[in-house]
């Protein structure tokens, strides 16, 4: 099967604590990268990113990676799920944390 990568729907968390869509529902696959240096996320400190494949993703504070919130780690990646129904949400705490999303 013939796919076009394509870029996310958004690589920054504009407003920390509020959750952006990265990628849209019914994809083929796909990765969101959290950029292992501060410089790459656009932050002072570098910080972890939370993803949700099923809603809403929490902030970033402690003890909000549970559930079906995923903490993701600088310079950790995540896997779009191939054909899942859902669109995937990206949170983290500080305003501006830029990150890297392709879906396809």
């Amino acid at each position: 099967m013939a796919v076009t990568p394509t870029p996310g729907l958004a690589t920054t968390v504009v407003t920390g604590g509020t959750a952006v869509t990265a990628v849209g529902p019914n994809p083929n696959g796909g990765f969101i990268t959290n950029p292992a240096s501060a410089a790459d996320q656009g932050l002072v400190t570098a910080e972890d990113l939370i993803i949700n494949p099923v809603s809403t993703a929490a902030n970033g504070t402690a003890g909000n990676a549970n559930g079906t919130n995923f903490r993701i780690p600088p310079g950790a990646s995540w896997q779009i799920i191939p054909g899942q129904t859902t669109p995937t949400s990206v949170n983290a705490i500080t305003s501006g944390h830029k990150f890297s999303c392709i879906w396809y």
